[in-house]
C-alpha cells in the first residue's frame, strides 16, 4: 500500500511493507552545472555534449550521486527522523537525463530498538523516472523516536514556523 509522501511517524507505529512515495522533481541543466561545480565532477558524461554525443547513451547524463542527493531532499522525512544511520546496496540502474522527473519510493523493510527512545527503521529506496524507470535502488538505515509521546513532546519544544 503506498501512504502519503512524509516520514514523520514514530518507528513503533511503522509496519513492515509500508510504502511511501515522494513528490516529482525535473531535473534541469543548472542543476548539472551546479552540482559539477559544487563538487568539481566535470567529467565529461556529465559536461561535455560533444564528448557524450558519442557515447552508448548519446547525450549528457545527470551524476548518480545527484540523483541520490535529489531523491534524499524529495522523500521529506519529519522530525520523528533524528539521523541519518547509513546507505547500503546503493545501485546505479539506469541513466538519469537532463528534462527527466524524477521521484522515489521508500517501503519499510526492517524495525530494530536501539533503546526505549530511539530505533532503526530500514528502508528500501527507490528511484524512478517518469517513464517509471527504476533509477536506483539503496537500503536507507535512519534513527528514528520510537514513540507518539517522544514527537509530540519534541514538536511542543520545536519553535513555531508561523507566527499568529
Amino acid at each position: 500500500m503506498i501512504a502519503d509522501n512524509r516520514v514523520n511517524t514514530p518507528l513503533d507505529e511503522l509496519e513492515i511493507g509500508h510504502v511511501f512515495r515522494s513528490p516529482g522533481r525535473t531535473v534541469t541543466e543548472t542543476d548539472v552545472v551546479n552540482f559539477c561545480m559544487l563538487t568539481g565532477n566535470w567529467i565529461e558524461i556529465h559536461s561535455n555534449t560533444e564528448y557524450s554525443s558519442k557515447t552508448r547513451w548519446g547525450e549528457r547524463i545527470v551524476q548518480g550521486q545527484l540523483t541520490f542527493s535529489l531523491i534524499s531532499g524529495l522523500l521529506q522525512f519529519g522530525p520523528a527522523i533524528q539521523a541519518n544511520y547509513g546507505v547500503d546496496k546503493l545501485r546505479f540502474l539506469h541513466p538519469v537525463k537532463i528534462g527527466d522527473t524524477v521521484y522515489a519510493t521508500g517501503e519499510v523493510i526492517a524495525k530494530k530498538d536501539k533503546d526505549d527512545k530511539f530505533g532503526v527503521g530500514t528502508f528500501l529506496i527507490k528511484a524512478y523516472n517518469q517513464n517509471g524507470d527504476v533509477l536506483q535502488r539503496s537500503e536507507w538505515s535512519i534513527l528514528m523516536l520510537r514513540k507518539r509521546a517522544d514527537l509530540e513532546e519534541l514538536m511542543a519544544q520545536a519553535t513555531p514556523i508561523f507566527k499568529d
